[in-house]
């Protein structure tokens, strides 16, 4: 009876830690707060310079946070949806090389001519294997609102013919 009892702290307590663990092992793998820095840095990378007098290269600028998306969907596109099929809409996302098939690439005319706002829906909503579509297209209802999935469908249509 003690030697149970004893199996079931030391099992909880294993079960305890690895929980605790995994938790740390996703907030230090969590990509999103550096995603602010890096387009500064992206931006600063782009950005045309030329040497100081002193011959060196100026100090970066800070540059100034945006008011907000330029249209309703976007955040949640970048935040969701860009690292699969990219920025451009052209499913050339850094997640994109590992999945076979490749994502939809939302620049082609004749997808967007043929796919209706309600299928797109649903595979926002419900995953891309609720029409028949790859399974690593992730169902996206229990994290947006109806609101943010139609804002997101504006923004994939915004794509056509780019």
């Amino acid at each position: 009876m003690k030697m149970r009892r004893t199996l079931l702290v030391l099992s909880s307590l294993t079960f305890g830690m690895m929980m605790a663990a995994c938790k740390s092992c996703v907030d230090q793998h969590n990509p999103r707060p550096d995603q602010a820095k890096f387009k500064q840095e992206e931006t600063f990378a782009k950005a045309e310079r030329t040497l100081t007098p002193e011959g060196t290269i100026p100090a970066p600028v800070a540059v100034a946070e945006a008011t907000g998306p330029a249209a309703p969907g976007q955040a949640k596109f970048e935040q969701f949806c860009s690292a699969c099929h990219g920025l451009d809409g052209k499913a050339n996302g850094p997640g994109a090389a590992g999945l076979n098939p490749k994502p939809r690439n939302f620049t082609d005319v004749a997808w967007q001519n043929k796919t209706d706002d309600a299928r797109i829906y649903k595979v926002l909503k419900e995953g891309g294997a609720s029409v028949g579509l790859s399974s690593s297209m992730a169902a996206w209802g229990g994290v947006l609102s109806d609101a943010e999935i139609y804002d997101l469908i504006k923004w994939v249509r915004h794509f056509k013919g780019k």
